[in-house]
């Protein structure tokens, strides 16, 4: 015990001095090989403790946790090199500081002139459209904003809070799953979530959160609470809008229409006809004009040059949402939803099948699934969320360009790794379950079916 807690101890030093060494790089699109010689190590550490030091108890999972945070805290006060999305917080919370709706005005609208600086307004993307974050979110920002004023380092802190108690939820789900506390690493030393959300201060952490909380309320049969956690998740981002039938065949109509209610009123201070039809467009546009780290729609782009030669790079997105639906229909339906973890498993694929069809897959998009990984560890979004890193090396180049290598090498073992699993009809990583003697009452809206204990 005490060796393999010592082990713990020098690798997580370890893993703090890249982390240290990574936030001293300076601007990480000028120094691309180091910045993923670090991230890279940092993913193979995190994978040496997944396999060699295993977490038998809770003062192991807490030594565990406590370094994660550590790690957190290492990289919180570094510039956001590698994504501008925290200055469209900003941006978006000053712009309902004045009294405007975010929803209405595109950044470079004159109505906004006046609030144009030399300090966030330059930072921003996507000025010719309007916000494409959902209420909930612009509630967020602006909760940031008057704690922190027009700070990156304070938005990167709520989010970072925000990812980090999703790890504490998973670690509480594993429990009252039943499970092994080992697949923790998976979230609290894995580099995806400490520099994804602590270092560039993405709002899919929120998603993360109130994912993790409405599947705890529903292991606890508290159902009414689990819908209104899950609303919060769609007011975040719309992607998990995906899991609503999910929700409704577990928890029933009745905690349906609360959370439904609850939801409404956030979507009504902030939209009326007007402001919902320019959002409506703005996401429109994204599905149509957006593209990056794509693998079907890329792969479906090449075929129409290469065969066809047609351009259809504008003209894929709407038929890849169409069949997203119809992937999201057929799991809906066809999963069983027995338990609070049948309902996290159910969305796993979802959201996978919905990276998988998406035009653009920014890295800390993964986490709508990822955030599974702990109980359901799936290899292939494991390799996943340590492949995604080779994408930024498009920022390395000017103008950006997407190697076909690195495309190759994220997804080519990718989709293999998948497909041996859905073939054998579950993850290849196996941590067991920890003996049902450790529990007084193991929740059966939560526990590990006898199938899966049993391997």
């Amino acid at each position: 015990m005490t060796k393999r807690l010592t082990l713990i101890g020098l690798t997580g030093i370890v893993l703090l001095l890249v982390w240290v060494a990574l936030t001293h790089l300076g601007p990480l699109r000028e120094h691309s090989s180091a910045f993923l010689i670090l991230i890279l190590l940092a993913f193979g550490l995190c994978l040496w403790s997944l396999f060699l030091l295993p977490i038998r108890n809770n003062r192991t999972a807490l030594l565990v946790l406590g370094f994660g945070l550590a790690f957190r805290l290492t990289t919180l006060f570094a510039p956001p090199y590698e994504s501008e999305d925290v200055y469209r917080y900003i941006w978006d919370a000053r712009v309902a500081s004045i009294g405007l709706n975010p929803f209405q005005f595109a950044p470079e609208a004159p109505e906004l002139e006046s609030i144009r600086d030399a300090n966030i307004y330059p930072m921003i993307n996507s000025k010719p459209y309007v916000t494409a974050y959902p209420p909930l979110s612009q509630v967020l920002f602006r909760f940031s904003l008057g704690a922190f004023g027009e700070s990156a380092t304070g938005m990167k802190v709520l989010f970072s809070v925000f990812e980090f108690a999703s790890v504490l939820i998973i670690w509480k789900l594993l429990s009252l799953m039943g499970q092994s506390l080992t697949p923790l690493y998976l979230m609290a030393w894995n580099p995806f979530f400490i520099f994804e959300f602590s270092y560039s201060g993405h709002s899919d952490s929120a998603v993360m959160l109130f994912t993790l909380l409405a599947t705890y309320f529903l292991c606890k049969s508290r159902n009414i609470w689990a819908m209104v956690s899950y609303a919060g998740a769609v007011l975040t981002k719309l992607h998990p809008a995906l899991w609503f039938v999910l929700w409704v065949r577990r928890s029933g109509w009745r905690a349906a229409c609360i959370g439904l209610a609850a939801g409404s009123m956030v979507v009504a201070a902030y939209f009326d006809f007007a402001t919902l039809s320019k959002y409506l467009n703005s996401l429109s546009l994204y599905l149509r004009l957006f593209e990056f780290n794509a693998s079907i729609h890329y792969l479906l782009r090449f075929f129409g040059r290469v065969f066809f030669s047609q351009s259809w790079d504008k003209l894929i997105g709407p038929y890849l949402a169409a069949v997203l639906i119809l992937a999201a229909i057929v799991i809906s339906w066809k999963f069983r939803l027995d338990s609070a973890r049948d309902v996290l498993h159910a969305g796993f694929w979802l959201m996978t099948a919905d990276l998988c069809l998406a035009t653009t897959v920014h890295p800390w998009y993964l986490s709508w699934a990822a955030l599974a990984l702990p109980v359901f560890p799936y290899a292939f979004m494991v390799y996943w969320t340590g492949a995604c890193f080779l994408s930024y090396l498009a920022y390395s180049y000017h103008p950006v360009y997407e190697p076909a290598w690195v495309l190759m090498i994220e997804y080519i073992p990718m989709y293999g790794l998948m497909a041996w699993e859905i073939w054998r009809g579950g993850p290849l990583l196996d941590f067991g379950s920890v003996p049902k003697r450790k529990f007084a009452r193991p929740p059966s809206v939560c526990a590990v079916p006898p199938s899966l204990a049993a391997r």
